[in-house]
């Protein structure tokens, strides 16, 4: 079920591409490439939500314990699941290569 702060996350999230998108042309003058690791992070968010919303929508869990739960008994929210999880090491990454391109 989609809580009102999935609307919310939704819609921040969208505002903020749109305004990224807006100045698109400004970010030319910046050394690295922080639009796209903007937007990449942007998706990011949205993309690690709908996968916990699915997890959770699949095997009838509460959403915020759908994480830590790594034995569902639906193959396919084991997968969503793994996936997630297998993902923390690529955002840490990517979170640290932006940090280090705003330093």
């Amino acid at each position: 079920m989609v809580q009102p702060k999935d609307i919310v996350l939704v819609v921040s999230l969208g505002f903020l591409i749109y305004d990224l998108a807006c100045d698109w042309a400004l970010y030319r003058l910046c050394p690295k490439p922080i639009h796209k690791w903007l937007v990449v992070s942007y998706l990011m968010i949205a993309g690690w939500r709908v996968m916990v919303v699915i997890a959770s929508h699949i095997s009838h869990t509460a959403t915020r314990e759908v994480l830590v739960n790594l034995r569902h008994e639906n193959s396919k929210s084991r997968m969503l699941v793994s996936f997630t999880w297998l993902a923390v090491p690529f955002i840490a990454a990517w979170s640290v290569l932006g940090s280090i391109w705003t330093w």
